[in-house]
């Protein structure tokens, strides 16, 4: 295990001190170890930036079929031939990938 110094502000040191007696935690490294873990998985489960506006996209078209159907634009859906393309396409990229 490495060890790391840091010098914390008065205030934040109360604060780390009264969260340890408070929450459980054994002493300061605990607190601090659970602290950055959280943190690390915070920042490993964001989204890149391509997902992100892939993300945004969607949720745009979305929209549209939403405001579509409010205005009474929506047809009828032929779901056996919806599926049957989804699972030839789906099928073509596991054949390319």
């Amino acid at each position: 295990m490495t060890q790391v110094a840091i010098q914390l502000p008065d205030e934040l040191s109360q604060f780390v001190n009264k969260t340890v007696q408070t929450d459980g935690y054994h002493n300061a490294d605990e607190f601090f170890i659970n602290v950055v873990s959280m943190y690390k998985d915070q920042v490993e489960e964001r989204l890149s930036e391509a997902d992100q506006a892939k993300l945004e996209a969607l949720s745009r078209d979305i929209q549209v079929g939403i405001e579509q159907l409010d205005r009474g634009e929506a047809g009828e859906m032929n779901w056996d031939e919806f599926f049957a393309e989804r699972h030839r396409a789906y099928a073509e990229r596991q054949r390319v990938s």
